[in-house]
């Protein structure tokens, strides 16, 4: 019988348990784990049963007794609703210190075990390399950033990072790069250090590549090329290119993604994010450049890289938006014809262009005279223009490596992984800043720029409308030899100082036109970015700010008031009417949104449960603590087991007011 007593006492432990775990999740209003429940049941009224047996041992009790049975069952339930009390304090505490599913199930942890060990060690040797290339010094608690200023210790700073950077591997050359394109975030000395470093990544193999494209296409690659040469075209750090030809005989160009590349740039991400926390927490130059959001943005950025589909939805995308507009798809300038149906997150497929990188293409360049390569430099800017201006969707990363030199003197751009988007206020906006630089006009340009920047509470409007004033006739009629590095650096310069800061979008905008003046001075040596802006944007700017764009928006957003104009002129009579006989009322709902009255609803309800909840435990103090009462056996009163009762209804009643006072709070 002792084994069928157990099981009864098991089967009790785990249903309450289950009720414990259902009464928790009612009380404190979250989803509280079923094995978190009954473990905690387990231990608690293992402890208080052990506890109990040896009270009522103590008490002698006859249970023979029809009133000492009744008392003792009495005191049993009493004993069990204070365990069970216990139990949900218990996991009040753990809620609040560790939310269900914050700690990994068994099988997680044993995984995460193995991983933690790995992503441990890799973070190590990351600290190592920084250390080791003498860049310690920034990632001691306290660190400021400014314990040498001077033009040749920074120098050396930078310098030490690109090595630092290099020798961590691709995730972290690839955030390099991307910081070199930061010039509003990094001096100018250490982002073109940045911009000298490659990652120089071995191909794989062709059995690794032939696995991957059959596995991408669910079929043999016989099945879909007439060709597919073994020998990649280029290596990156994330993917490489291949050159093969379609069944009905087109040329293309393949890229693979590299088998593993997705896990290890998963994990440098999460060792980058837990430095760049652990910077923000103890340093000060990182909450100044705030580099959990840039590494954020970096990793969001980066993932989408590992994904072919977003990099052929961004050139479907392009395509379209610039064959909508005015002017079409400038024939100097062209995308690659992308093939959707062998296409996928590891494979991208697109018609060949041929030509040469732009960076590679000093021999073409030179056989091509001044006013051609003129002309290439107005359609590689202009088709940028558009691009912002018109269509709102851009390519954010047109360096000389993604724009190629065709033989035809045309222009090809490639990889469009990363695009750039603005809607249609932020293109009203810079259209606006555009006109108004044009006219200059400082208070106009002013106006557009808080439209397009988000401003701090308390801006000096005066202030910043001077310096613009400044910056606008400095830098109007074109740059000079010094090229458009000092208009973006004054600019960034103003932004900073007034506490503006760029959105994501303006900010890509600003970050292409910095990049393409390296690509535009390649094609056209002394190309002026600024002046030619302005000849080639004005034309941009009628269309889309002109006196027929802007009827046309008007119309489109009078047609959608349509019904309430046709209304208003009957509601202005009736209230003109009114207000005449002295009829005119204006009636104010309370609480008419549903938010308020939610709102409301709850706040009396914590406050009736605090009342009743504190009225209860006064009630059990009182009852406990009275010297008579009628006895229920030897030794218990019958006051002090209803007393034990009510408190634990206060208690209860106590635990949601407080759960409710933690949720509010954060």
């Amino acid at each position: 019988m002792s084994w069928l007593s157990g099981l009864f006492a098991l089967v009790v432990t785990l249903a309450s348990g289950l009720l414990l775990a259902a009464a928790a999740r009612r009380t404190l209003d979250a989803p509280v784990g079923w094995m978190r429940s009954i473990a905690t049941t387990l231990v608690v009224f293992g402890l208080g049963s052990a506890l109990l047996e040896t009270g009522t041992d103590a008490l002698a009790v006859d249970i023979t007794s029809t009133g000492s049975a009744l008392g003792l069952g009495l005191l049993l339930l009493v004993a069990w609703a204070w365990m069970f009390a216990v139990a949900l304090g218990v996991l009040l505490v753990l809620e609040v210190l560790v939310p269900t599913g914050r700690l990994p199930t068994p099988l997680q942890a044993l995984r995460g075990l193995r991983e933690g060990r790995q992503e441990s060690r890799r973070y190590a040797q990351v600290v190592a390399i920084l250390v080791r290339r003498g860049l310690g010094g920034f990632l001691r608690r306290g660190a400021d950033g400014e314990t040498e200023r001077s033009a040749g210790a920074l120098a050396a700073h930078a310098r030490s990072l690109r090595l630092a950077l290099s020798d961590a591997g691709v995730t972290y050359v690839k955030f390099g790069q991307m910081l070199s394109s930061r010039r509003d975030l990094v001096p100018d000395v250490v982002a073109d250090e940045l911009t000298q470093l490659q990652a120089r990544v071995p191909p794989e193999s062709w059995e690794t590549v032939r696995a991957a494209v059959d596995d991408a296409l669910g079929r043999p690659l016989e099945e879909a090329f007439a060709r597919f040469d073994r020998t990649p075209l280029a290596s990156a750090s994330v993917g490489q290119v291949h050159t093969a030809r379609l069944l009905d005989g087109r040329e293309v160009v393949v890229k693979v993604l590299r088998p593993g590349a997705r896990a290890q740039v998963e994990v440098d991400l999460r060792i980058l994010g837990r430095l760049a926390r652990r910077l923000e927490r103890d340093t000060q130059w990182a909450r100044s450049l705030g580099v959990v959001g840039l590494v954020a943005g970096f990793a969001a950025s980066l993932s989408e890289e590992l994904d072919y589909t977003v990099e052929l939805g961004n050139t479907l995308n392009l395509d379209r938006a610039l064959a909508a507009t005015s002017g079409g798809v400038d024939p100097r300038v062209q995308l690659p014809v992308m093939h959707p149906e062998l296409s996928g997150p590891t494979l991208l497929v697109m018609d060949r262009m041929e030509g040469v990188p732009l960076g590679e293409a000093a021999d073409v360049l030179a056989e091509l005279d001044a006013e051609e390569r003129r002309h290439m430099a107005d359609s590689l800017l202009g088709s940028a223009m558009r691009q912002l201006v018109v269509t709102g969707v851009f390519h954010a990363d047109l360096h000389p490596g993604n724009i190629l030199v065709r033989p035809d003197g045309t222009l090809g751009l490639l990889d469009l992984g990363a695009v750039g988007r603005m809607d249609e206020s932020e293109r009203m906006a810079l259209g606006a800043f555009l006109l108004a630089v044009q006219g200059d006009d400082s208070i106009a340009a002013l106006d557009a720029l808080r439209e397009l920047l988000d401003q701090p509470g308390h801006l000096d409007a005066r202030d910043v409308e001077r310096r613009l004033g400044a910056i606008i006739v400095r830098f109007r009629h074109g740059t000079g030899p010094s090229g458009s590095g000092d208009l973006f650096g004054t600019m960034i310069s103003l932004f900073a100082d007034a506490g503006m800061t760029v959105p994501p979008g303006p900010a890509s905008a600003l970050r292409t036109m910095a990049s393409l003046e390296g690509a535009l001075a390649l094609v056209a040596p002394g190309y002026d970015l600024v002046a030619a802006a302005q000849e080639i944007g004005a034309p941009l700017l009628k269309s889309t700010m002109g006196p027929r764009a802007v009827r046309d928006r008007v119309t489109r957003q009078l047609a959608g008031m349509a019904p309430s104009l046709q209304r208003l002129p009957r509601r202005l009579t009736q209230v003109v009417e009114d207000l005449q006989d002295g009829n005119l009322t204006v009636t104010v709902r309370s609480f008419a949104h549903p938010e308020d009255r939610t709102f409301l609803t709850s706040l009396v309800q914590q406050l009736v449960t605090a009342v009743i909840a504190a009225a209860s435990l006064v009630g059990a103090v009182l009852m406990i603590v009275s010297p008579t009462g009628p006895m229920l056996m030897p030794g218990i009163d019958l006051y002090w087991v209803l007393g034990a009762g009510l408190a634990f209804v206060g208690t209860l009643l106590s635990v949601r007011v407080l759960v409710f006072a933690l949720r509010a709070r954060r």
